[in-house]
């Protein structure tokens, strides 16, 4: 479990430690202070530096652009590029800029630097470039004793996945990361949807699922997953089924909280024994169903082995966690609100009594 977390040079970080972190964890503070930054920065470090953690934050955040390439077989085909230098504190893209993340012995520490490329890549590996063009690369150090991995970057600091030496590289070298998801506020696509199902059904977890999604439908009997749902557009291929024998329902049909509950539960099964990462953890939820929302997942972590980094602007999402807070002794030392502020060089850590005190005299912590 990550106990601490110290950022080095990582977007808009300079130096930053978060203190005293417990199994489930609250990212608060206003908007652009970097909490959902902190929850990059963990898949990062428990992903061991793998470049493509990267890549899938640059999608999300669509630091991205087309370019469009035409072929003999393919032609007028677009390519979406990602720089990676906004991951760098600053947006440099230049030799010996260097970003950080960190914790303590069993997970270690990852270091990414921007680097000249080493010229025996050059020639097959960027036919575009100049003579005078001096090709970069990616070099990744871990603590593993695999050591450092360089990846080659295109003149614009974007990783190009085309080029199957840079998949194996990868795929090759990097030891397995531990199971974990990240649930954006847009929740997870019906692609994940169906692949998350799958592995509930083949571990035999359907009622859990169907139990959590009960805080919002309480007759619901069961939840199914058509064949070809995956490769829908949408998530309108899941149907509801419930007490009474009436015919399903496509999720569709209701709002944005079951699909977002779905997507929770989901996420909770696929994470056990690694760690889940959620953007603003109560979109979609009435604020009358958050004290059910925080049980689900807490009690979840614990028996699954699960480690929670959330954010919210909620302070109804805050005042649901004090809720349970107050009635579970046992969660004292299990829960964690960290107020992220830029002002500072760490987070500001209240534990579950000063989260339950904070709440009765309405104490602003967000």
């Amino acid at each position: 479990m990550i106990d601490t977390l110290k950022l080095e040079n990582y977007r808009g970080f300079e130096k930053y430690k978060l203190r005293e972190l417990s199994m489930v964890n609250l990212l608060v503070g206003p908007n652009n202070c970097g909490k959902t930054s902190v929850l990059e920065a963990v898949h990062l470090l428990v992903s061991q530096g793998d470049p493509d953690v990267l890549v899938k934050s640059s999608q999300r955040r669509s630091e991205s652009y087309a370019v469009e390439e035409q072929s003999p077989d393919t032609p007028h085909v677009l390519h979406y590029r990602y720089p990676l230098h906004h991951h760098f504190h600053g947006h440099r893209l230049e030799p010996g800029v260097r970003l950080s993340v960190s914790t303590g012995a069993e997970l270690g520490q990852v270091q990414i630097y921007i680097v000249e490329d080493e010229p025996d890549d050059a020639p097959d590996l960027f036919p575009d470039f100049s003579e005078a063009a001096r090709p970069l690369a990616l070099l990744v150090q871990t603590g593993s004793s695999k050591g450092e991995i360089r990846f080659p970057l295109t003149e614009d600091g974007s990783l190009d996945w085309r080029f199957r030496r840079v998949r194996r590289r990868s795929a090759s070298r990097r030891p397995k990361p531990p199971p974990t998801e990240f649930v954006t506020a847009e929740s997870l696509n019906s692609r994940d949807m169906a692949e998350s199902w799958n592995q509930v059904n083949r571990e035999g977890r359907e009622a859990e699922v169907v139990e959590a999604m009960r805080i919002l439908q309480r007759d619901l009997k069961s939840i199914y997953f058509p064949t070809g749902a995956s490769s829908r557009g949408g998530l309108g291929g899941v149907l509801l089924g419930f007490r009474g024998g009436n015919p399903r329902v496509p999720i569709g049909s209701y709002g944005d909280g079951m699909r977002r509950l779905l997507a929770l539960s989901l996420s909770l099964v696929r994470a056990t024994d690694g760690f889940l990462l959620i953007d603003e953890i109560d979109t979609g939820l009435h604020w009358t169903v958050l004290e059910e929302m925080w049980k689900l997942v807490i009690d979840a972590a614990i028996s699954s082995s699960i480690q929670v980094f959330a954010t919210t602007h909620s302070l109804d999402c805050i005042n649901g966690l004090a809720t349970v807070l107050k009635k579970r002794q046992d969660l004292e030392k299990k829960v964690s609100v960290q107020k992220i502020e830029r002002q500072l060089d760490h987070s500001v850590s209240f534990g579950a009594v000063d989260i339950v005190k904070a709440a009765d005299l309405s104490i602003e912590m967000r």
